[in-house]
């Protein structure tokens, strides 16, 4: 038996393998990561205390996952079931990157959508103003040639008792 031979890879595939996308990681917020609060029940009162760290929840919240923040340094408490409003707008505030929610997208795509029919409104308003004006053109040059052709007769008329007026004298 002979040792098993390596496989050869096709050129073709070298070059997927070089022009493969690398995916922009995105910046790291500047400054400390903010701290943050949970309500805590205590002697009949609820406190708020600093936490551990934020809730997976909040952080999904936030638009982020759980492996970018951990490497941006925030602490995440993955035994913490509470979202609290706050911790995701300090989140959110200090992210540079955050997801639009569904419905800021579906606002922007309907601001887009509207842009584009306003722009081909005008357009077609423009042409019809150009259509408009070469109607009024073509209605002038018929004009023009029907008071020509009604005139016509009359003044040839005008010319034939003129010229019988000027030798009866």
């Amino acid at each position: 038996m002979s040792a098993p031979s390596k496989k050869r890879v096709s050129g073709k595939k070298k070059e997927a393998e070089s022009k493969r996308v690398v995916k922009e990681q995105a910046p790291k917020p500047t400054g400390a990561p903010p701290s943050a609060i949970v309500d805590v029940r205590h002697g009949g009162r609820t406190m708020r205390r600093h936490a551990r760290g934020y809730s997976l929840g909040e952080v999904t919240q936030a638009g982020l996952n759980f492996g970018l923040a951990r490497r941006w340094g925030l602490l995440v408490d993955d035994r913490r079931r509470s979202t609290l409003e706050s911790n995701v707008a300090s989140l959110k505030k200090w992210s540079p990157r955050t997801k639009k929610t569904t419905e800021e997208r579906v606002e922007g795509e309907v601001r887009k959508i509207e842009r584009a029919v306003e722009k081909e409104v005008r357009k077609a308003e423009k042409e019809v103003v150009k259509v408009e004006k070469k109607v009024e053109k073509k209605v002038e040059k018929v004009e023009k040639k029907v008071v020509q052709k009604v005139e016509a007769p009359v003044k040839k008329r005008a010319k034939k008792k003129a010229a019988a007026k000027s030798k009866t004298p």
